[in-house]
């Protein structure tokens, strides 16, 4: 694979499985302590990453959950909120202002404070109550998160008899790594070929529902508009056809994200339509990576799935338009 880096993928993912007995110890303690609700709370990507975890509560449990985005939670308020809320933070930098601010709101608040780091010794982990953490850079950094928050979510509907099959999932999950090589390996070709075909297109569509919306609206904002600089739209599936279906045109650009969940029709219908005005249309579907787990299972984990292998995508994009993933005109590059 281009530009890939086989035993550092496999160092960052095995890394962040070595941290389940700490999250199983976590999860347990506060689920013995007892509490109100869970808080996802983040910004941009890490928002964006939380969604599949809401979901997941939502549709598996009677655990109450909300998903909020840091910088307006504080603003706002939350009537939910209190100190027996669980608030669970990730962040790469460990210094994003944002997260910082609203792990400190939190702590202060004296709610407890679950907080995944890639980078040991930041102001993020002052605040936390607990910390897992682990090296991942921005090209591996959905899989550190994922397989962090993803097993603290089960744990934590196990504990609350939602989930009893926890043991034997995450078991399974143990084993992921070369599967999400297998995964990245199977979309490789189809990759590059599209990275080249569209190196020039200047707007895309990126469309998911269920447990990909979050998804969709990373790959959108983060990495083609943040890290590209291209014009994209991250569509939910089941918005589509209530204002933005009326943009399609022979040549838009519409990138798919099929997943496993209940919401799978959502996404059949989308296609239906698209293929009846454009020839641009690119599929991305988490059914076609084999996997280590059961059937059942599948759905929980195709968020970390459809980042791994867009991530092949995200690599020649950067190669066939010489523009790094790195490169950034105004992030981190002047105060606002």
């Amino acid at each position: 694979m281009f530009n890939f880096d086989i035993p550092r993928y496999e160092k960052v993912v095995g890394d962040a499985l070595a941290l389940r007995p700490e999250i199983e110890k976590a999860a347990d303690e506060i689920s013995k302590q007892g509490y109100s609700n869970i808080f996802f709370i983040g910004c941009g990507g890490t928002y964006a990453h939380s969604l599949p975890l809401k979901y997941m509560l939502d549709t598996q449990s009677e655990i109450e959950s909300h998903s909020v985005i840091a910088a307006e939670f504080m603003l706002m308020g939350h009537k939910k909120f209190s100190k027996d809320s669980v608030c669970v933070f990730s962040t790469r930098s460990g210094n994003t202002k944002e997260i910082v601010a609203a792990a400190k709101f939190c702590k202060d608040a004296g709610a407890r404070v679950v907080m995944y780091v890639s980078n040991a010794g930041t102001p993020a982990c002052e605040y936390a109550d607990y910390l897992f953490c682990s090296f991942a850079e921005d090209d591996v950094l959905c899989e550190a998160i994922y397989l962090t928050n993803i097993p603290f979510v089960a744990r934590m509907m196990y504990n609350a008899g939602a989930f009893p099959k926890y043991e034997q999932f995450a078991d399974q999950l143990q084993k992921i790594t070369p599967y999400l090589i297998k995964g990245k390996e199977l979309y490789e070709d189809r990759c590059k070929a599209m990275a080249e075909h569209h190196k020039d297109t200047d707007y895309h569509m990126v469309i998911g529902g269920g447990n990909l919306w979050g998804e969709a609206y990373d790959y959108a904002m983060c990495i083609l508009e943040e890290m590209q600089w291209i014009k994209t739209k991250s569509i939910h599936a089941a918005e589509f056809f209530h204002g933005t279906l009326e943009l399609v045109e022979e040549d838009t650009s519409l990138i798919l994200f099929f997943g496993e969940d209940e919401t799978r029709p959502l996404m059949d219908r989308v296609l239906n339509f698209a293929k009846k005005i454009t020839k641009e249309i690119n599929i991305f579907d988490t059914k076609e990576v084999e996997l280590p787990l059961d059937e059942e299972f599948r759905k929980y984990i195709s968020p970390m799935i459809v980042y791994t292998i867009t991530e092949r995508l995200s690599c020649h994009l950067e190669h066939v338009r010489n523009h790094p993933l790195t490169t950034r005109r105004y992030y981190r590059q002047m105060e606002y």
